[in-house]
């Protein structure tokens, strides 16, 4: 016996009704305004293993699982925006996202025009190169790469000078060093292993840096973080609480683990700026 369109009916309308009941048990953990009500706007570009993007509703890596964590607290719809890497921040200083993700640096330069959450991880200078090598010193009298606007490339380049190519994204230099046109890559130490595992940097070594004076980021790596609109104050500092509260929970060092990464990452010090 089949059921009566009014039973189908009364179904569909205690099932409306339970999910507005649903979605009116969220509670936010903090109040601060969106672009759009209710949803928040990301700019993102693709830097696996921190940022995959998927989709106009879905980014997968580290930080887009941080930032479904942060979603549910806030009660938040999630919108990602796919753009080249140059086109992220501007995204934001313009108004067209609320926030950027894709392991971006805490900088004191990048904090005169946007606001900075909270630090998420460290993201560690890696040295690819056949012999394994991990120090700045024996890198001297090889030809090295690095890549334009990496927290260590311009003190590489008063160590190293002439004997530096700078390359305009990491691609570029894992090929040339591929080819054997340079000794030495350097990168993320993290990107550089998520590459590796994909097939990357076939017969290299990666190492963290060992400090080194000369190198401001070998001593103190660069803090991660979700840029986000200067003016929405709030919105900064619900990110990071709520950042706060994933480290005391353990979440992020497990997010970072669950991607290959090392979770001591996740011991990030005392917020501070690259200056």
């Amino acid at each position: 016996m089949k059921p009566s369109m009014k039973l189908w009916s009364a179904a569909c309308v205690l099932a409306a009704a339970g999910a507005a009941q649903a979605a009116e048990t969220c509670t936010p953990a903090h109040k601060f305004p969106t672009i759009k009500s209710g949803v928040l706007s990301v700019a993102t570009w693709d830097f696996p293993p921190y940022s995959i993007p998927s989709g106009p509703n879905e980014a997968k890596g580290v930080d887009g699982e941080i930032l479904k964590l942060i979603a549910a607290k806030e009660c938040l719809k999630l919108s990602f925006s796919n753009v080249d890497a140059a086109a992220v921040i501007q995204s934001v200083v313009s108004g067209k996202a609320d926030i950027a993700m894709g392991d971006w640096y805490r900088t004191a330069d990048r904090a005169k025009v946007l606001g900075l959450s909270g630090p998420m991880y460290l993201d560690q200078m890696g040295v690819i190169s056949k012999q394994g090598l991990d120090t700045v010193t024996s890198l001297q009298g090889k030809r090295v790469g690095a890549v334009q606007g990496y927290l260590w490339t311009a003190d590489l380049q008063k160590v190293f000078g002439s004997t530096l190519t700078i390359y305009p994204n990491p691609v570029a230099m894992a090929q040339d060093l591929a080819a054997g046109r340079i000794d030495i890559g350097t990168d993320s130490y993290a990107v550089s292993m998520y590459n590796q595992k994909k097939g990357g940097y076939q017969s290299m070594k990666v190492a963290v840096v060992k400090p080194d004076q000369r190198v401001a980021a070998s001593i103190q790596p660069g803090q991660t973080a979700f840029p986000f609109t200067k003016a929405n104050q709030a919105l900064g500092d619900a990110l990071t609480a709520d950042i706060d509260a994933l480290h005391k929970s353990g979440d992020i060092a497990r997010i970072l683990k669950d991607h290959g990464l090392e979770p001591t990452a996740a011991d990030v010090g005392t917020p501070r700026l690259v200056q």
